[in-house]
């Protein structure tokens, strides 16, 4: 409840004072607990570590992003090195020829690939959905307990589900961990976004695919690495402590604009920029690059040998800042007024507590502008920009609420939120797949989002078992019922450890049908 919270956060920012931030990451993060120091941007370019790690390279001179994701197979990456004339040219003369087509294109590029997705809350679960929509089956291998509260394991989950096929396992029991090795060798890429450690504890690690299945591949998010292994690069995180590191959090806090132009960024009060941020997202896109990468990669080499790829957090929070390589942005960029990068090109306030974003032309008179715009209904301060500024850009401000009103009605074909029903009867709205585009025609979504678990059966059948070893499988708790509670066809009953001989069926309340498939189960 809220006074006990703010009662153990009172405890723990006494606690806190008595350690510098430094001391205090590298005593929690010691102990496998997430944390990371709030600095700024400029501090985290200068990261003794993230240079380390190249997740900023000296290119030509000036320190710059390095790469924002990595295959084991290309070995030991080159230099990066500067930009010139023809580059883009001669890096097409050494690509590797494609492979030979064997069969038409199909709808879905991915189809007929298997994913075996492990991950959990947004950046991983985002790569899987993607790879989803891209034509693959993902089996979505869920936890035998809840590891994160109902907004993450079911309301995140009507998003991230989609397209995907769903069981939850005990990985306690033995007969779990044999459904897990049936997937993983009838997988194409196995997805974690877990530690090096946590890889080899649940027998994920490379070293271990190369036994069950040699030509998988391993696709990994993170939260500190970079290109090259440092000893910071199997440290714990999440978005908003990569949102710290990176300095995220000091731009979107509330700043003193006279603090700010005397300091810079640094002088704010440091704030989320979202629970569920752009790190996130950004980092499940730039995974499901790096895994279609490996998947390429492999199917010129002859489909036979897999590979790791790998991204993190930490490079995907410092890419989302990539235009401010150069110096920190100006006042009025900063903070929970910001109002844009130029006095020009920002957000205008308009009549009725509105606002657009403009770009007004250099040569304009902005503080006349503005009082302009302020008496001007939203369409009319628009129109303004059209009109009187030679066709300059301006769109108004609008709430998520309100663009998911205005991309209801199936007028756009790049901004399109719908509704979709499930098999499981889960009704969610969410946007359809623009964002991948064939022949000039968006995808649609793949697949409904179905509960955690609700697919068992089918998931169970594609990996050859029977009817009668599927309810062995759900009577002895190893496939784990919907939603961690109950199966969809019938009451949720207590598991049966044993044969149970006919004398019985009726104590147990077990059909005789179903007791005829449980005995072929476990024998």
């Amino acid at each position: 409840n809220f006074p006990s919270s703010c009662k153990v956060a009172e405890l723990f920012e006494a606690k806190f004072l008595q350690k510098t931030a430094l001391e205090w990451e590298a005593e929690l993060e010691a102990a496998g607990l997430p944390c990371a120091v709030i600095q700024t941007w400029e501090a985290w370019m200068r990261d003794p570590d993230a240079r380390a790690a190249r997740i900023f390279a000296e290119v030509g001179g000036e320190v710059q992003l390095g790469r924002a994701a990595w295959v084991k197979s290309a070995g030991e990456y080159p230099d990066l090195q500067p930009m010139v004339d023809g580059a883009a040219a001669v890096a097409r003369d050494r690509a590797a020829p494609p492979p030979a087509a064997t069969a038409p294109p199909r709808q879905r590029p991915l189809e007929g690939y298997v994913i075996c997705d492990f991950a959990n809350v947004i950046a991983g679960p985002a790569c899987g959905r993607m790879l989803a929509e891209l034509g693959a089956t993902v089996y979505k291998l869920g936890p035998g307990v809840p590891q994160h509260g109902p907004m993450v394991m079911m309301v995140w989950q009507a998003e991230l589900h989609q397209g995907k096929h769903s069981i939850i396992l005990d990985a306690k029991k033995v007969e779990a961990r044999e459904v897990i090795q049936r997937a993983i060798k009838a997988a194409d890429v196995v997805l974690v976004n877990k530690m090096d450690n946590q890889l080899v504890s649940l027998g994920l690690n490379r070293e271990a695919l190369d036994v069950a299945n040699r030509k998988a591949i391993l696709l990994q998010l993170k939260s500190h690495q970079g290109e090259r292994y440092t000893r910071k690069s199997n440290w714990n995180g999440y978005d908003p402590a990569l949102q710290g590191k990176t300095g995220l959090m000091t731009r979107f806090g509330p700043h003193d604009p006279a603090a700010v132009a005397r300091e810079g960024a640094g002088a704010g009060v440091p704030n989320f920029h979202g629970v569920a941020s752009c790190v996130d997202y950004l980092t499940g896109y730039m995974a499901a690059w790096a895994g279609l990468a490996a998947l390429y990669s492999r199917e010129v080499r002859g489909g036979e040998q897999g590979d790791w790829a790998v991204t993190s957090l930490a490079v995907c929070a410092s890419l989302t800042q990539l235009t401010l390589q150069r110096g920190e942005p100006p006042p009025s960029a900063v903070g929970h007024d910001a109002t844009g990068m130029t006095p020009h090109k920002r957000v205008f306030p308009v009549a009725g507590g509105r606002f657009i974003y403009g770009q007004a032309p250099e040569a304009c008179d902005v503080r006349e502008l503005a009082a302009t715009l302020s008496s001007l209904e939203s369409d009319a301060a628009i129109a303004h920009f059209e009109n009187a500024l030679g066709g300059a850009l301006a769109v108004p401000v609008l709430t998520v609420q309100e663009i998911a009103a205005l991309c209801s009605d199936g007028g756009s074909k790049t901004a399109n939120f719908t509704r979709k029903r499930g098999e499981s009867g889960w009704e969610v709205e969410t946007w359809e797949p623009t964002w991948f585009c064939f022949d000039g025609a968006p995808l649609s979504c793949a697949r409904p989002p179905a509960f955690a678990g609700a697919d068992a059966p089918q998931v169970l059948a594609a990996l050859g078992y029977s009817p009668g070893e599927v309810l062995g499988l759900k009577q002895s708790r190893a496939v784990v019922p919907t939603n961690w509670y109950a199966w969809g066809d019938k009451p949720h009953r207590e598991p049966l450890s044993s044969p149970v001989p006919p004398s019985v069926t009726a104590a147990h309340n077990v059909p005789a049908r179903d007791l005829e498939l449980l005995k072929e189960g476990l024998e």
